[in-house]
C-alpha cells in the first residue's frame, strides 16, 4: 500500500514547492531587515507607531479571515468552476469593502489608542489599502491545487521586495511613521497587479447561492479561528499596559523576532502540504501513511528551529539590535520551546483543511489564544517578563496536548507517531531550559556542547521513528 500510495503522489512532489519556500523565506527575512533599518533610521516613537500600522492591519485581516484562498485550493466540483471562482472573487471584494469601512470609521479611536491623536489621517489611509487588496485574482492561488507554486511564489516574493524597498526609501527620505503606509501600499499594488498578470484564470465577478453556501459552510468556523488568532497579539498589549514601553520594546525584539520566521514557516507548510492531503482524499490513499510522514517532517523542523533559538538567539539579537536587547539564555530557551510547540500545533491542520474540518482549526486557535492566560496571571502576580513567558509556554504545551487529543478522534492518525513527533522535541528543548535554570553561568562552549548533545539525541530518536513507523519520505519528495 505504501509503495502504490507513493506512486500516486509522484506528480505532487514537495520539491515543486521550492519556489514558494524561497518566497516565504523572503517573507521572514525582509520584514526583519526592514525593522532593523527602521530602528536605525526612525526615532523610537515613530518606529513604534509605524509597527502599529502593520499590527492594526494584520489583526483586522486575521479576525475577518474566512479562508477564501484555502477554499480556492480545496473546493469541490459541485459548482461550475467559473461560477465558483467568480463568487469567491465577489466575496473577497465585499469583505475588503467592509474592512475598509471599519478602518476608516475606527481611525480616530485607533490613533488615540496608540497615543497619536494627530495621526488620524495616517491610520485612515489603511482603508484604501485594504479595499485594493480585495481585487486580487485568486487564479494564481488555484494553481497550488495542482502543486504549481511558481506563480504564487513570484507574487509573494515581489510584494515583499516592493514593501521592503519602498518602506526603507521612504524612511530615508522622511523618517516618520508614514514610511510604513508607503510600504504597505507598494506591497498591495504589486500583489494585485501581478495576480492579474500571472493568473491563467480570467478575472470575473459572479454570484451563486450554492457557491456562497459552500464558502459560508467552510469559512464561518474560521471566523472564530481568526478572532482567537488575533488574541495572540494580546501579549504585547498586556506587557505594554503592565510593564510599560521599554519592556514591551525588549519583548518585541526578543520574542517577536523569534516568532516572525515561525509565522512564515507555518504559512509555507500549510500551503505546501494542503494539496497533498486534498489529492489523497480525492484518490483514496492511505491517510495514516501521509500523516506520519508529515508529522516526522514537521517535528524535525520544529525541533531544529527551537534548538537554534535556544543556543544562539541571545547572541544574534545582541549583535543585530545592540546589547540592550540581549535576553538571558533562560528567556531564549523558553522562546525556543514555545515556538517549537506552536509549530507542532500545525500537526492536524493540513488534514483538517483538506477534509473541510475548519472547526478543528478554530479549536486549535482558541487553545493557542488561551495559552496566554497562565502567562498573564504570572505577569500580574510578579511583574516579571521571564515568568510571563514561562507561564505562556506552559499554556502552549497544554494547548498542544488538548488539540492532539481531539485531532486523534476526528482523523485517521497513527497515535504513537503523532505523540512521538510532539513529545520528543518538546522534552529535549525543555531539558535545555532546565539546564539554563540550574546552571545560568555555563560558558558558551559548555552551552553549545549541551546543544550538540540534544541534537545527537534527536538524530537517534528521529531515526527510531523512521524504523518504528515505517515512514516513507518518498511519499513527499519522490
Amino acid at each position: 500500500m505504501i509503495v502504490s500510495f507513493a506512486g500516486r503522489f509522484r506528480s505532487v512532489s514537495l520539491l515543486a514547492s521550492t519556489p514558494l519556500l524561497a518566497a516565504n523565506l523572503l517573507e521572514a527575512l525582509l520584514p526583519f531587515a526592514r525593522n532593523v533599518a527602521l530602528a536605525r533610521l526612525v526615532a523610537p516613537e515613530d518606529f513604534g507607531l509605524a509597527i502599529s500600522l502593520s499590527i492594526v492591519l494584520g489583526m483586522l485581516e486575521v479576525v475577518t479571515d474566512f479562508g477564501l484562498p484555502i477554499l480556492v485550493v480545496r473546493k469541490e466540483n459541485r459548482v461550475p468552476h467559473d461560477v465558483m471562482m467568480g463568487t469567491l472573487q465577489s466575496l473577497a471584494i465585499m469583505r475588503a469593502a467592509v474592512l475598509g469601512g471599519i478602518l476608516l470609521a475606527a481611525s480616530p479611536l485607533v490613533a488615540t489608542l496608540f497615543h497619536a491623536p494627530d495621526q488620524v489621517g495616517v491610520y485612515a489611509l489603511l482603508a484604501p489599502i485594504v479595499l485594493l487588496r480585495g481585487f486580487e485574482n485568486y487564479g494564481v492561488k488555484e494553481l497550488m491545487r495542482r502543486s504549481s507554486f511558481g506563480r504564487e511564489a513570484a507574487v509573494t516574493g515581489a510584494a515583499q521586495v516592493a514593501a521592503f524597498a519602498t518602506t526603507v526609501a521612504a524612511a530615508w527620505h522622511r523618517p516618520d511613521l508614514t514610511c510604513m503606509i508607503w510600504g504597505l501600499g507598494a506591497a498591495t499594488v504589486t500583489t494585485v497587479a501581478l495576480s492579474h498578470f500571472l493568473s491563467p484564470t480570467r478575472y470575473r465577478l459572479r454570484w451563486n447561492r450554492e457557491a456562497r453556501r459552500d464558502a459560508a459552510r467552510f469559512g464561518l468556523p474560521l471566523l472564530v479561528n481568526g478572532a482567537a488568532a488575533s488574541l495572540t497579539l494580546s501579549d504585547r498589549l498586556l506587557i505594554g499596559g503592565v510593564l510599560g514601553p521599554m519592556p514591551l520594546a525588549f519583548y518585541n525584539v526578543a520574542y517577536g523576532t523569534a516568532q516572525l520566521p515561525r509565522t512564515v514557516i507555518a504559512r509555507f507548510l500549510t500551503s505546501a502540504f494542503l494539496p497533498l492531503f486534498v489529492r489523497q482524499r480525492e484518490q483514496g490513499g492511505d491517510e495514516a501513511a501521509l500523516f506520519d510522514s508529515w508529522a516526522w517532517c514537521l517535528s524535525c523542523l520544529a525541533f531544529a528551529y527551537g534548538l537554534a533559538l535556544s543556543l544562539v538567539g541571545d547572541q544574534l539579537l545582541a549583535l543585530v539590535f545592540g546589547p540592550a536587547y540581549q535576553p538571558s539564555r533562560f528567556f531564549m530557551g523558553l522562546a525556543g520551546l514555545s515556538v517549537c510547540v506552536k509549530l507542532l500545533a500545525l500537526l492536524p491542520v493540513p488534514a483538517a483543511y483538506a477534509a473541510g474540518n475548519t472547526r478543528l482549526v478554530a479549536y486549535g486557535s482558541i487553545l493557542s489564544a488561551l495559552a496566554v492566560v497562565p502567562g498573564a496571571l504570572a505577569l500580574l502576580a510578579t511583574r516579571d517578563l521571564t515568568l510571563f513567558l514561562l507561564g505562556m509556554t506552559v499554556g502552549d504545551i497544554v494547548a498542544l496536548a488538548l488539540l492532539g487529543r481531539r485531532a486523534r478522534r476526528e482523523h485517521v492518525f497513527n497515535q504513537n507517531a503523532a505523540w512521538c513527533a510532539a513529545a520528543w522535541p518538546s522534552l529535549l528543548l525543555a531539558s535545555l531550559v532546565i539546564l539554563t535554570w540550574l546552571a545560568p553561568q555555563l560558558t558558551l562552549a559548555a552551552w553549545l556542547g549541551a546543544g550538540l548533545a540534544a541534537l545527537a539525541a534527536s538524530g537517534a530518536l528521529y531515526g527510531l521513528m523512521l524504523s518504528r513507523f515505517d515512514i516513507r519520505l518518498r511519499i513527499l519528495f519522490s
